[in-house]
């Protein structure tokens, strides 16, 4: 297993901030799951964390490496990538031409209660 040494201060200080204060039980699994990957667990294959084929709006979101996202839609050729969980979950999928609504991915996880994310797709493992 290899060991992160280096996590982005955003996303230290985000996995600080919603410690204790999750929604719901899926909230916390979906914090706790990604920290621990962030920490922990390097992807060189990418990890699929949400399939396109899991959700209506067709959104689908993968993680590269250890920290680094990206997030697309089935019918969008460009994806959006980012460095950090802090930095992806605040995209706001209207700006980024995902959705037709002004939504944050943090606000969309949430409203659908984190349904359809997975935690053991990791391709380097499959």
């Amino acid at each position: 297993m290899a060991i992160n040494k280096f996590m982005w201060d955003e996303d230290i200080a985000l996995f600080r901030r919603m410690e204790g204060n999750y929604q719901s039980d899926r909230e916390r699994e979906f914090f706790e799951k990604l920290k621990y990957k962030e920490e922990n667990v390097l992807t060189v294959s990418n990890d699929l964390l949400m399939s396109e084929y899991d959700n209506e709006d067709k959104i689908y979101i993968v993680r590269e490496e250890y920290s680094e996202f990206v997030v697309g839609r089935e019918d969008i050729l460009e994806e959006q990538h980012y460095m950090n969980l802090s930095e992806t979950l605040s995209a706001n999928l209207r700006e980024t031409g995902l959705l037709d609504r002004d939504i944050t991915l943090f606000q969309w996880l949430r409203e659908r209660d984190y349904k359809g994310v997975m935690y053991d797709h990791n391709y380097d493992k499959l």
